[in-house]
């Protein structure tokens, strides 16, 4: 399986997250974007890191 150690990771990094900000569902991270599809997205770069798809462009 490609980047197996990299899906792991990730898929760690978000358990915890919702464990510790969301009550362990991301409906309540849904439920908290208010049927805001800016405010949800907003809510998941700010917690899921791994969802911060940056790159320096040059």
């Amino acid at each position: 399986i490609p980047l197996i150690e990299e899906r792991h990771r990730v898929l760690n990094e978000s358990g915890t997250v919702l464990l510790e900000k969301f009550g362990g569902s991301f409906l309540t991270c849904v439920k908290k974007s208010e049927k805001s599809a800016q405010k949800l997205l907003r809510l998941v770069l700010e917690n899921f890191p791994s969802y911060r798809d940056e790159a320096v462009f040059e």
